[in-house]
């Protein structure tokens, strides 16, 4: 993922860390101008992933995008 397609980042959208060896996909729950906040598959506890950060540059976002209601 490069920096533009974590901007465009929304709340719903799934993505995964093939790096991690696992097909488990997160969910982005929150955005802000200093980054997002996303949930692991299967687990409540939430995580964060600032922009200045390198955390996120191994995801790739899915296909399986869910719409908030």
């Amino acid at each position: 993922m490069n920096i533009a397609e974590f901007a465009a980042l929304k709340v719903g959208d799934k993505i995964t860390n093939p790096s991690l060896g696992t097909f488990e996909a997160a969910e982005i729950v929150e955005t802000s101008d200093r980054g997002v906040s996303f949930k692991w598959e299967g687990t409540p506890v939430v995580f964060f992933a600032a922009a200045n950060s390198t955390l996120w540059h191994q995801w790739l976002k899915t296909d399986e995008t869910q719409q908030p209601e």
